[in-house]
């Protein structure tokens, strides 16, 4: 752990201690301790990092021969689904909200820092439909690995299909439908997701209305 990890993690504690007393942290500081403990105890095949805080409810299907790790300081609110017969790469401190789901038949890599909100669908599959002689469940389904970057947030309901790249520092509006690549530092909304703006080298959007 670098050093300034341990300064991010006494400021987060002293800020928790603060804001909602000793008995209250460390009750939680508890909980999370064996939540981890028996989330690994249920899933051996899911890799954990120090500190993750893994809520009720999350569930695991996790094929043999699959490779699931995340980092330090993950946050897995209830309901997560997670799904793979492939590889699920999860960089440090990122958080996941409620009701996510995590599919990856082949490859899905998310970076470090990443903000995704509550009912997010990633997955890096879909279902092959050119045959209408066919049923569609018998089709078989198509993939491509989706590489999520550092730094992320993705807002609620957000819809991430195969293939997809998103670039670090972007955010992305809530409902959208990504279906192609997103370039570092863009704000992009709507169904498909389009780029609005670029963000500014401070982390502003840059106003555009009067231009």
């Amino acid at each position: 752990m670098t050093s300034t990890s341990s300064r991010d993690d006494r400021g987060g504690r002293r800020a928790a201690l603060t804001e909602f007393g000793t008995w209250e942290w460390l009750r939680g500081y508890l909980r999370r301790r064996a939540g981890l403990a028996f989330t690994k105890m249920r899933h051996p095949r899911v890799q954990f990092g120090r500190r993750c805080d893994v809520r009720p409810g999350a569930r695991f299907l996790v094929a043999r021969g699959s490779t699931v790790r995340f980092g330090e300081g993950c946050v897995l609110d209830h309901g997560l689904v997670v799904e793979s017969r492939g590889r699920l790469e999860v960089g440090d401190r990122t958080v996941f909200g409620h009701h996510c789901t995590i599919a990856a038949d082949e490859g899905i890599t998310i970076g470090r820092d990443c903000l995704i909100a509550e009912l997010v669908s990633i997955r890096d599959h879909d279902h092959a439909f050119a045959s209408t002689d066919v049923a569609i469940i018998d089709q078989g389904r198509s993939t491509t690995p989706i590489h999520i970057g550092d730094n992320v947030w993705i807002g609620g309901k957000v819809t991430i299909t195969k293939g997809v790249t998103i670039g670090s520092n972007a955010v992305v509006g809530a409902h959208a439908v990504v279906t192609g690549d997103l370039p570092d530092g863009c704000v992009a909304v709507g169904i498909p997701a389009r780029v609005v703006h670029q963000r500014g080298s401070d982390g502003s959007v840059p106003d555009t209305t009067s231009t």
